[in-house]
C-alpha cells in the first residue's frame, strides 16, 4: 500500500469474493484510514453492535456510519458532521488548518449552520454487495473511496500489484508505480465498475439537478455512452468517461485525471472526442485574454502596481499558504506570487502615510480559482468581515461562515486590517475566464455595497 507517496509504503490487507478484480477492505481496514486521513487524531472507533451492524462513530457525538449487512446499506445520521474537518466550518469550504497555514492571519468568528437529512445508501440497488464471513466484515474498496475518502478529496487505486491512496491526484513517482503493471478488465469488473459509477454520481455529483438528471444509468442510456461504459474493452470505456466529463457535463470542473492502467492509449486518443462549447469557448477565452495582456506586459502583469491614483491588484489563482513563508513578517516583492502575501503587501502600500490611492482595482480578469481559503481571505480583505455561504446539494446541509482577517500583522482582527469602509473606491475586473474561486469571490462582492464590478459575466 502507498499513502500520498512513493516514500510511504506499508501493508494492507485485500479480500476477493470471487476471482482477482474487486477488492474489499474490512472495517478494521477502514476506520485506520479515517483516523489517518483525518489527520491522525483518533477521531473514530468501530463496534459491531449485533450480528448484522458495524458502525464506525465519530467519537463523544452521535454521528456514525452503521453498516447493515443484513439490509446491505450504510445509513449516516448526519453525513457532513461525520466527515467534517476536525476545527474546520461545518461544511469545510474553510479548512480546519487555515488559520495554522497562514500565521493565523485569519480568524473564522461564527458558523451558522443548518444540519443535514440522514443519508442512507442502498448499495443492493446497485448491484455492490457488502459481505460478512467467518473472517470478517467488508465493503468494496472503491466504495469507501468514493462515499468516504472523497470527502477529504481522496482516491484510491488498485492495479493488481498494490493499493494507492492519494490527494487529488497522482505525482509522477505514484503514477510510475500504478502504470508499472498491466492487466485486463473482466467482465464482473467492467459491471462492477458501472454499478459503482451510477452510485456515486447519483448521490455525489451536485449539479445533477441543472443537467436535469434523475438516474445515471438512465442519463447513460439516453447519452449513448451505457454500452460503452460496460464493455471490457478499457480504451472504450475511458473514452466513454473521457465523453460524460468533457461532453456530457461540459461544468469545466469535473476533470479526467488519467486512463485505467490496463488502456491502450494510442487505443483511447482514436476513440476520444472533442471537448464541449464550454470548455472549447473557456480556453479560447482564457487565450484571448491572455494574449491581450501579454501586449500590454510582455514581461508580465505586475500583482501590484500603481498609475496615479489607482492601485491594482492582479492574480490568475488563489494560491495555497507556503509552508516556507513566515505570513507574520512583512511581506516583500519576490513573495507576490503568493496570494496572501500579495493582499498583506497591498494593504499596506494602499493605506501608508500620505498615499495617494483613491481607487483600488482588483482584477479577476483571467483568474481561474483555487485554494478556497485563500478567496476568503481575499474577501475579507475588500469587505472587512467576509461571509460565505455554502450548501450540500446531497444532504441539504447549509453553512453560513464569517471570518476576519489580520492584513498588518500586528496579531489584531480590527478595522486596520482591511481597505473596507475607508472611503476607497473599490472595483472587481471579471471576464468569463473568471472561474470557480474567480467567479466565487466577485459574487461574494456582488451581493455587498462595497465593491463595483467592471466587465463579462464571470465563467461559474
Amino acid at each position: 500500500m502507498y499513502f500520498e507517496s512513493a516514500d510511504d509504503k506499508s501493508e494492507i490487507s485485500l479480500y476477493f469474493a470471487d476471482g482477482e478484480d474487486i477488492p474489499y477492505i474490512s472495517t478494521e481496514d477502514m476506520l485506520d484510514l479515517l483516523n489517518r486521513i483525518s489527520g491522525d487524531m483518533d477521531l473514530y472507533e468501530l463496534a459491531y453492535n449485533d450480528d448484522d451492524h458495524a458502525v464506525i462513530t465519530r467519537k463523544g457525538t452521535p454521528y456514525d456510519a452503521d453498516f447493515d449487512f443484513a439490509k446491505n446499506t450504510i445509513n449516516f445520521l448526519d453525513y457532513n458532521a461525520f466527515l467534517r474537518t476536525e476545527g474546520g466550518t461545518f461544511i469545510d469550504l474553510l479548512d480546519g488548518e487555515a488559520e495554522a497555514d497562514m500565521g493565523d492571519m485569519v480568524k473564522i468568528k461564527y458558523s451558522n449552520d443548518r444540519y443535514g437529512k440522514v443519508m442512507n445508501f442502498d448499495l443492493g440497488a446497485y448491484n455492490i454487495d457488502m459481505i460478512k464471513d467467518n473472517n470478517g466484515w467488508y465493503v468494496p474498496l472503491q466504495t469507501f473511496s468514493d462515499l468516504f475518502l472523497s470527502h477529504y478529496m481522496f482516491f484510491s487505486l488498485f492495479n493488481k500489484e498494490c493499493v494507492i491512496f492519494a490527494e487529488q491526484r497522482l505525482d509522477e513517482e505514484l503514477s510510475d508505480v500504478y502504470y508499472s503493471a498491466s492487466g485486463t478488465v473482466s467482465e464482473e469488473l467492467a459491471a462492477f465498475s458501472y454499478n459503482e459509477l451510477c452510485l456515486a454520481l447519483d448521490n455525489l455529483y451536485g449539479l445533477k439537478e441543472i443537467h436535469g438528471i434523475d438516474s445515471f444509468d438512465e442519463y447513460f442510456y439516453e447519452d449513448g455512452i451505457k454500452e460503452a461504459l460496460l464493455v471490457t474493452d478499457p480504451a472504450i470505456a475511458d473514452a466513454a468517461l473521457y465523453k460524460l466529463i468533457f461532453c456530457g457535463f461540459d461544468d469545466i470542473h469535473s476533470d479526467y485525471l488519467g486512463e485505467s492502467y490496463t488502456t491502450d492509449l494510442d487505443a483511447m486518443r482514436e476513440a476520444t472526442p472533442p471537448r464541449g462549447p464550454w470548455g472549447e469557448r473557456f480556453k479560447k477565452n482564457r487565450s484571448a485574454f491572455g494574449s491581450a495582456r501579454d501586449e500590454k506586459f510582455p514581461d508580465g502583469v505586475p500583482p501590484y502596481q500603481e498609475i496615479g491614483n489607482t492601485a491594482y491588484i492582479t492574480f490568475d489563482k488563489f494560491v495555497p499558504p507556503d509552508e516556507e513563508i513566515d505570513y507574520s513578517s512583512e511581506p516583500t516583492e519576490d513573495e507576490l506570487y503568493d496570494t496572501v502575501r500579495l493582499i498583506q503587501y497591498s494593504c499596506d502600500r494602499i493605506q501608508r502615510k500620505d498615499s495617494p490611492i483613491e481607487n483600488v482595482v482588483m482584477d479577476l480578469s483571467n483568474n481561474t480559482g483555487g485554494y478556497a481559503d485563500t478567496a476568503a481571505y481575499v474577501i475579507a480583505s475588500f469587505l472587512g468581515r467576509g461571509e460565505i455561504s455554502v450548501k450540500d446539494t446531497m444532504t441539504g446541509a447549509t453553512s453560513t461562515t464569517q471570518y476576519v482577517i489580520d492584513t498588518n500583522r500586528d496579531g489584531n482582527f480590527d478595522y486596520d486590517d482591511t481597505v473596507a469602509e475607508k472611503g476607497y473606491n473599490l472595483y472587481c475586473l471579471t471576464s468569463p475566464v473568471s472561474f470557480s474561486c474567480g467567479n466565487l469571490v466577485p459574487s461574494v462582492f456582488k451581493s455587498s455595497t462595497y465593491v463595483t464590478l467592471i466587465g463579462q459575466t464571470s465563467g461559474g
